[in-house]
């Protein structure tokens, strides 16, 4: 991850360095609406439909883990930023989705890090 604060106009950017694999889980949700031409998706739409259901489907599936060690640290990256927005993207989709489903926060415990965890109970 990067060291620099990440601020909310670069996020997007940010998310798809890091996982280019959502590019086309992306694309294939909002090209159908989307005029890519005058537009693009809002961010927090593009965590909630594709960032948390890929969230949710690495909870559910038994695996290495790794791809949840890299989305948890990119959440906690995001926990760490300067730009209250990033903080309340983090807070609205990802940390919300957990809090709300005890089931995938359980799953999620052993790579919550410290900055996220201190995000669970501002959260309802």
């Amino acid at each position: 991850m990067a060291t620099e604060s990440v601020n909310y106009r670069e996020i997007e950017k940010r998310l798809f360095e890091t996982f280019p694999q959502l590019t086309a889980a992306y694309q294939r949700e909002f090209s159908y609406w989307v005029d890519w031409d005058k537009e693009r998706p809002g961010t927090y739409l593009v965590f909630a439909t594709v960032v948390v259901p890929y969230l949710i489907a690495h909870l559910d599936e038994p695996g290495d883990g790794q791809a949840l060690v890299r989305l948890f640290a990119f959440f906690e990256e995001m926990a760490a930023s300067n730009d209250p927005e990033v903080i309340n993207l983090l807070k609205s989709e990802v940390v919300r989705t957990l809090v709300r489903d005890p089931t995938h926060l359980a799953k999620a415990q052993d790579h919550l890090g410290q900055r996220v965890r201190d995000l669970l109970p501002t959260v309802q």
